[in-house]
């Protein structure tokens, strides 16, 4: 007899909320990660951001459904189902540094916009950041998706005001826009190719988010309906506002010609008020994220019950801090989002193989094991 289906609204709200805050920190609160991946394609990058957003909502339905399906409650044991026990490895560890590399570049990105926007030095605002995740990592799964998860409806909604306001008072027209954009983003562009921007962006998603949904996927009192409707509803909603993001850019591509922070750029439009409310608002983005990353390579490391867990949230968080003093914001995250598209690229190619020819295997050996032990 199958399991009745019980899906709580609240719930999936609460989820939902929580992956779009684990996604929405310094590259995507900025719009420095967009910009590269599809903006400086111009219209162009309504078609890629189309294909990544396609190709990631089938992602986390096959993930979080396969998390239940077969007990991965983690990324070591998600890896070694879709890659095997050795190329699983690789991946877990992989995953982590490049998780470990972006939680770095989140306390870049926050300490440069605490000091341009509020004059906060570098150094009190990275120890403010510091303190803020190390906190929130200590208290654990549970209360890190439901403390980041309450925080995305703040962020999305602020975002959505500089979206509605730049496309209602822009500066260039769409054709323009999209050559000026094209041009002045030439040096920062992942790739000229709009089905590889969005294969590569779509690259990167499942490096950074593939040990998130194993995560949603163990959380107590969660049902595999839930997770499912809840990481599908939240990938929607972002797909609504990076494409609204896109067309914002392009409209106004004259305004962030050459800006390494387009969305802040564009909401000084609405006046130096604004402009310190969204530096809260992305200080906010960042923190959310942050604090998701440092989690899944703390607990790569030692488990939550462990006598070392805490004292690690400390040390890695800092550790992390680190990789900030090896170049600038905008370079890091070229570098971090290259690294782990390529990396992403292959893991698809496991994934598929999994699905196609090892699943149809492990499931027949399964139902051979329960007949013969009957």
């Amino acid at each position: 007899m199958k399991e009745k289906s019980n899906i709580r609204l609240r719930e999936v709200i609460v989820l939902a909320g929580a992956y779009i805050a684990y996604g929405v920190g310094a590259s995507f609160g900025t719009g420095i990660a967009l910009l590269q991946y599809h903006g400086a394609l111009g219209t162009m990058g309504i078609l890629s951001q189309l294909i990544s957003c396609v190709l990631t909502i089938s992602l986390i339905y096959v993930v979080t459904k396969d998390c239940g399906k077969f007990d991965m409650h983690d990324m070591d044991s998600m890896f070694t189902h879709y890659c095997g026990p050795y190329l699983g490895k690789v991946f877990r560890w992989f995953t982590v540094l490049m998780l470990f590399l972006f939680t770095g570049t989140m306390f870049s990105g926050a300490a440069a916009t605490m000091n341009e926007s509020f004059g906060i030095p570098i150094s009190a605002g990275t120890a403010i950041m510091l303190a803020a995740v190390v906190i929130t990592v200590i208290l654990g799964a549970k209360r890190l998706i439901d403390i980041i998860g309450n925080i995305a409806p703040i962020i999305m909604v602020v975002m959505l005001i500089i979206c509605i306001y730049s496309l209602i008072f822009h500066s260039d027209s769409l054709g323009g826009g999209s050559e000026i954009l094209r041009e002045s983003a030439a040096s920062i562009r992942i790739t000229g190719n709009p089905f590889m921007a969005g294969f590569m962006e779509f690259g990167l998603v499942i490096v950074m988010t593939t040990g998130y949904l194993a995560t949603v996927a163990s959380r107590k009192g969660t049902s595999k309906q839930e997770a499912v409707a809840g990481n599908v509803t939240g990938e929607g909603f972002l797909f609504i506002v990076k494409i609204m993001l896109i067309f914002a850019f392009i409209l106004n591509a004259s305004r962030i010609a050459g800006s390494s922070v387009p969305v802040v750029t564009l909401g000084a439009s609405l006046g130096s008020w604004f402009r310190k409310l969204y530096a809260i608002i992305l200080e906010l983005a960042v923190y959310t994220t942050a604090a998701g990353m440092a989690w899944q390579v703390i607990v790569n490391v030692c488990p939550e019950t462990s006598k070392w867990y805490k004292p690690l949230c400390v040390l890695i968080t800092i550790g992390a801090y680190g990789f900030t003093y090896l170049g600038p914001f905008a370079i890091l995250m070229k570098f971090v989002n290259l690294a782990s598209s390529y990396a992403g690229v292959l893991l698809i190619v496991c994934l598929l193989y999994t699905k196609i020819v090892r699943e149809p295997k492990m499931l027949a050996a399964q139902k051979e094991s329960g007949t013969a032990s009957k």
